[in-house]
């Protein structure tokens, strides 16, 4: 069966992946209720060529859903493509209903993550990303457009983290990558960064010293990879975003993912990536997905994995709302 998904399934995920990477350049932002701050807009940017889910898993009814975890989600989006569906307060409104009481968000442009947080900058954690205009998830390393857009937002106190970015191994040595890396090292921001293991050992040779939160888990890297990079380098975190699938097939946590998280409880974390309207569609699908696994864990490492792992890792002082 897992060869016949891969040789039929998977290529059908790829093209709907791919083709719903675009998005309209037209589209308005909804009213906000208070004025924005005076920021550029942009054009559409495209979103990696890799497998994603569009919709939530089935959430088993018979997992357990007791004594309710907060959640700090640490990788989720309010681009372009969802504002037409869904106005910054029905976005906050999801994160409220699906009791997540902290969100990294960061968006394509960067102006929906700004929204957000006018409305919530409690519960917003902003990331800064640099996608806008024709700058994009496969080019931004290398566009002359990304360092002026970067330093106009990147000294804003309201960032914690650069990214999340796309790294591409072959661009570790351009100026430009380097030269946001150092700027983002510089504001002690975390690195957002989605690639492989081999691009993340990649850029602890250029920033040994960084703090670097690794998108889906590698995404298509297994939980014995994810493990033995976590070894090697003691400042890498995780979010487990787009990997509710392997993690929990039928809402029952697999031994791989549960021997990674018994191993490493303390750096790894919630995501749900909205990188499209479906996965706000589904949001409290997701996170209560996320539940069903995560109380199959010691309470004390469900804990970790659900909010006390990003307190700790953006520094959120003030999250007596979390401490339960």
């Amino acid at each position: 069966m897992f060869f016949i998904f891969r040789t039929t399934i998977l290529p059908i995920i790829v093209v709907l992946y791919l083709s719903s990477c675009v998005t309209p350049s037209s589209t308005p932002l909804p009213p906000s209720t208070t004025t924005p701050p005076t920021i550029a807009t942009s054009a559409p940017t495209q979103e990696p060529t890799v497998i994603a889910p569009t919709i939530a898993p089935t959430v088993n009814p018979q997992s357990p859903v007791s004594n309710l975890l907060p959640i700090f989600d640490t990788h989720a989006h309010y681009s372009r493509n969802s504002w037409s569906v869904y106005s910054p307060q029905d976005i906050i409104n999801k994160l409220i209903n699906a009791n997540v009481a902290r969100a990294l968000i960061s968006s394509s442009p960067d102006e929906g993550t700004r929204r957000l947080y006018e409305l919530d900058p409690v519960r917003i954690v902003p990331g800064l990303r640099p996608y806008h205009d024709d700058v994009t998830t496969t080019n931004w390393e290398t566009s002359e457009k990304t360092l002026p857009y970067l330093e106009e937002r990147i000294d804003s106190p309201i960032y914690v983290a650069l990214g999340e970015i796309h790294v591409h191994v072959q661009n570790i040595e351009s100026p430009i990558f380097q030269n946001a890396v150092k700027r983002a090292l510089a504001r002690n921001l975390i690195l957002h960064i989605h690639s492989d293991a081999e691009t993340i050992r990649a850029v602890y040779k250029i920033a040994p010293d960084a703090k670097i939160l690794w998108a889906h888990a590698g995404l298509i890297e297994s939980p014995q990879t994810v493990s033995q990079v976590l070894d090697e380098f003691p400042n890498l975190w995780t979010d487990i975003s787009i990997r509710e699938y392997s993690i929990a097939p039928n809402g029952k946590l697999s031994d791989e993912w549960s021997a990674l998280f018994l191993k490493h409880p303390d750096r790894i974390t919630i995501g749900s990536d909205t990188w499209i309207p479906e996965r706000w569609t589904s949001y409290e699908k997701i996170i209560e997905h996320d539940r069903a696994w995560l109380n199959q864990l010691p309470r004390e490492v469900a804990e970790q994995i659900a909010f006390r792992n990003a307190v700790k890792l953006f520094g959120i002082k003030d999250a007596s709302d979390l401490q339960k």
